[in-house]
């Protein structure tokens, strides 16, 4: 009987997640002169090539991610060609666009690489999670060294002032966790690591998967090329973002553009609503009218960015059709496994060795 309140609790956290990101966009909304929301988003129309390229510009973006994911695999030992990297990293940013919550991305990268490996598999699986932190890690390194050299305009600007004491704060966590879990390898020094290795199921898998991050310790060529992979990430991802702001003819500077955006991707990775819905809206609007920018424009540009990564997730879409086909199994079959292994994972009921 105690297990019906959890089901209860889990669906009304389905439904309240979509609902929030509803009403936080309605009171964006309700913020902006709808006619000027509609005349700057028709005059950017007559700017379209600024669309092309962004759009070539989050490409380059998502395809120094892949690039980094494929280094890691290496460092691993995994051998997978280049182009097999490319194709999972991109089904994975289809999956993280319409699988329901803030993993699905996730899940699917890992489902995929465990299917295309033989051998170490829980290092395969084990590179998403490095892959996901080292890419946060350096925006966050990066934000907070754009802060520094503005704390007095970050001062003057509530939601900027909370934002870069954000930053701070998960830069001094981050750095604190490296240092007690990466210092030494808990598991040979550390009884109480110990005991979970021996006495609970999930210890032996624990302590794979701990193995498999431990291995980068000894790897700094790795962890630099990853780091340098990261800012192209970023850096074509803000230029996509300038490229969008100048179809809006938004009078932003790029180092504005550098400054504001990167907070922006990593407050937005925070799983408060589906895909960071009216999250994103909200925080384009509010820190964008640091630089000047008003609401009428700093929201669509907002809608522009989130529409450039969605046509790549449409590409991503494409490819895993024809992924799916070359198994001999329906895209509808995947698509299906793909649903389980995200809810198991919701569930914390995954469990791969």
């Amino acid at each position: 009987m105690k297990i019906l309140p959890r089901i209860r609790d889990k669906r009304l956290l389905a439904w309240l997640r979509p609902l929030l990101g509803v009403g936080i966009l309605v009171w964006v909304f309700s913020k902006i002169p709808m006619e000027e929301f509609r005349a700057v988003l028709y005059d950017s129309l007559s700017h379209w090539p600024w669309w092309v390229l962004a759009l070539a510009m989050t490409f380059l973006g998502l395809l120094a991610a892949a690039i980094r994911w494929h280094g890691l695999l290496a460092a691993q030992g995994v051998t997978l060609s280049p182009a097999r990297v490319f194709r999972i990293f991109f089904i994975g940013q289809f999956f993280n666009s319409f699988l329901p919550g803030s993993c699905g991305g996730d899940v699917a990268r890992a489902y995929y690489v465990f299917k295309e490996t033989t051998l170490k598999r829980t290092e395969a699986v084990s590179t998403v999670l490095v892959d996901r932190g080292i890419g946060l890690l350096t925006i966050v390194v990066f934000c907070c060294l754009m802060i520094a050299g503005r704390v007095p305009t970050f001062l003057a600007y509530p939601w900027a002032k909370a934002a870069g004491l954000m930053m701070v704060v998960l830069l001094v966590g981050a750095l604190i966790g490296a240092f007690l879990f990466f210092r030494r390898h808990v598991f040979e020094t550390g009884a109480f690591y110990q005991r979970i290795e021996t006495t609970t199921r999930l210890g032996p898998v624990i302590r794979k998967v701990y193995n498999a991050f431990y291995v980068y310790r000894h790897q700094p060529r790795a962890l630099i090329r990853a780091a340098l992979f990261s800012l192209g990430n970023l850096i074509g991802l803000t230029m996509a973002c300038y490229a969008f702001g100048q179809s809006l003819s938004l009078d932003v500077s790029i180092v504005d553009y550098f400054t504001l955006f990167p907070i922006i991707t990593v407050l937005s990775a925070i799983p408060l609503t589906p895909g960071a819905l009216g999250v994103r809206e909200g925080l384009f609007a509010e820190l964008f009218a640091v630089a000047g920018a008003r609401s009428a424009q700093a929201v669509p540009l907002s809608l522009m960015v989130y529409g450039g990564g969605l046509f790549w997730s449409l590409f991503g879409g494409f490819i895993f059709l024809s992924y799916s086909s070359s198994y001999g199994t329906s895209w509808r079959q995947e698509w299906k496994r793909l649903q389980e292994e995200h809810q198991r994972t919701l569930g914390g009921t995954a469990n791969r060795s």
